[in-house]
């Protein structure tokens, strides 16, 4: 016997993003491949913490910027520059709950991503940079679910 988990979530235009942050992060990002190439599927849904949502939209947006901690003075790589390396290699798509976020019991973001064997290492360079809050102040407010990883299948 064990728990069951159920998870949905919606694709929804960027939020914190710019044209600059487009060309970075959207242009060179990795095309969906066939799973007989990227064999890999990693799934970790995640909610932000009642502080994150409290910010102003603005404010969360510098999270993913370079910039300069307020809190420490000193300068962060900030989400996107923290994941850059997997940009061209890792196939990746949020979600978000598509009955709002702050609910009980419920994750507010899925994200998925998919890749290749040789870049599971990559994903997991990534995966440990988004969590150093030295780098990527973000994750202060990042609550993590279970991380699941998975083989793809051609066919069921």
């Amino acid at each position: 016997m064990g728990d069951v988990i159920a998870i949905d979530g919606a694709e929804r235009t960027p939020r914190y993003t710019s044209s600059d942050m487009y060309d970075f992060a959207y242009r060179r990002a990795s095309s969906r491949k066939s799973g007989r190439v990227a064999r890999n599927a990693i799934v970790l849904p995640i909610s932000k913490s009642g502080e994150w949502w409290k910010k102003s939209s603005l404010e969360r947006h510098t999270y993913f910027y370079p910039h300069v901690d307020a809190g420490t003075g000193c300068p962060v790589h900030g989400h996107a520059q923290t994941a850059q390396e997997g940009i061209p290699t890792i196939y990746r798509r949020l979600y978000h709950n598509p009955d709002g976020y702050e609910r009980t019991g419920e994750f507010d973001f899925i994200t998925y991503f998919e890749c290749e064997d040789e870049h599971m290492s990559t994903f997991d360079r990534i995966h440990q940079g988004l969590r150093d809050i030295t780098r990527n102040p973000e994750w202060l407010y990042v609550e993590e679910g279970p991380l699941w990883r998975v083989r793809r299948v051609l066919k069921w």
